[in-house]
């Protein structure tokens, strides 16, 4: 019995640091390398946009809130989050027939979520967006603001 926890004992204390180390990493595969880098938005450029909006909360101000760029996040302003294009972007989203005007102020979504885009509910509600929570919108980049 004694050589058996003595075996385990010693198994033990050669894989924990091997264990701790490989716990300190971040998981790489979990995040796309390139998902945070700025992109370059050209003014005119069109696309598709796997979208959702968020702020539903019954506050107008989240307490401490800050988007990415030190804003204090207001979910009836028309802004939105993307995870590359540079911040201050302005784009027209367009659905159902409906468009309205947003500023890139966020970074998000995030990259498991299969969505590329993020709208205030300012936004949504504009857009008559609210009651389907996501789908697709057409973007346009209309410049730096």
């Amino acid at each position: 019995m004694k050589r058996i926890f003595g075996i385990v004992t010693i198994l033990g204390l050669t894989i924990a640091p091997a264990l701790a180390h490989h716990a300190a990493r971040p998981l790489a595969h979990h995040v796309s390398s390139h998902s945070w880098r700025q992109a370059e938005a050209s003014q005119g450029q069109e696309f598709t946009a796997n979208a959702s909006f968020y702020g539903g909360g019954p506050r107008r101000y989240e307490p401490n809130a800050r988007t990415a760029n030190g804003e204090i996040f207001n979910m009836w302003d028309m802004t939105a989050a993307h995870r590359s294009l540079p911040m201050g972007t302005r784009l027209r989203l367009t659905y159902a027939g409906r468009s309205v005007v947003v500023r890139i102020n966020d970074r998000g979504p995030a990259a498991w979520t299969g969505r590329s885009l993020d709208m205030s509910r300012g936004a949504a509600e504009q857009l008559g967006f609210v009651a389907r929570g996501a789908g697709q919108v057409r973007v346009e980049v209309l410049g730096k603001s």
